[in-house]
């Protein structure tokens, strides 16, 4: 996708030099990219919890679906959570069917009930308070991650070093052949890296390690990562 970006980019110059080259005054140009890096911890785990329940009455399953919710639910006070930090999704109630090898559907199995309940925990030294409380309350689901206050503010303060990092490798390759940096023509932030996935996000989350000596959770720091592309001329 990267390379995507540096051809918008080397259009950009194309187009500028055949337009300057109507005027009998060719423009040179440069095109680099600068990539930076910033570390920031974690201070918010996002547990994403899924409730799923069946039976061939709908009624009864959407009822142990309920009491399960509840049992989480009830988690709130035990845990000091904020009302505000903890919320439920939709119901979610669909036929399921037995399928032959080749996946066509056969006779009813039951009902699905499934929901959804999202928790934030504000203080990461109790993950395995949260973890042991949310596994012994009810038959679930279990995801989480990591997320940051700040995030917003990490990111363009990285946006901005990523761009003076390619104004600084301009500038050196355009001593490099006698040339001068000139104006600015185009910026372009990387943006194909953000709709990939954590592992390919500006906001790369990894994994948090986990100290088997102790059992004790160990939270890892969050990556962010951009890339900015710049085309600036040369006199």
């Amino acid at each position: 996708m990267r390379h995507n970006a540096f051809m918008i980019l080397t259009l950009w110059c194309a187009v500028n030099t055949i337009a300057s080259a109507n005027n009998d005054d060719p423009l040179r140009t440069i095109s680099v990219s600068g990539t930076v890096e910033s570390k920031i911890a974690p201070d918010l785990i996002v547990w994403r919890i899924s409730l799923a329940d069946t039976d061939l009455d709908m009624r009864k399953a959407k009822a142990k679906n309920d009491a399960k919710i509840e049992s989480v639910l009830a988690l709130r006070e035990k845990l000091g959570v904020d009302s505000q930090d903890i919320e439920t999704g939709s119901v979610s109630i669909r036929r399921e069917y037995e399928r032959d090898q080749r996946g066509d559907r056969g006779a009813f199995k039951h009902f699905i009930v499934n929901r959804s309940v999202t928790i934030r925990q504000r203080d990461l030294k109790r993950f395995d308070e949260f973890l042991d409380a949310l596994v012994a309350s009810a038959e679930m689901d279990v995801h989480f991650n990591f997320e940051s206050s700040r995030i917003h503010d990490v990111r363009a303060e990285t946006r901005l070093n990523a761009l003076k990092e390619a104004k600084k490798k301009a500038e050196a390759m355009a001593v490099a052949v006698g040339a001068k940096l000139g104006e600015v023509i185009t910026i372009t932030e990387d943006q194909s890296s953000m709709a990939m996935g954590i592992t390919n996000s500006n906001a790369m989350l990894s994994a948090p390690p986990i100290d088997l000596a102790t059992d004790r959770f160990v939270p890892g720091a969050m990556t962010v990562q951009i890339t900015v592309y710049a085309t600036f001329e040369l006199e």
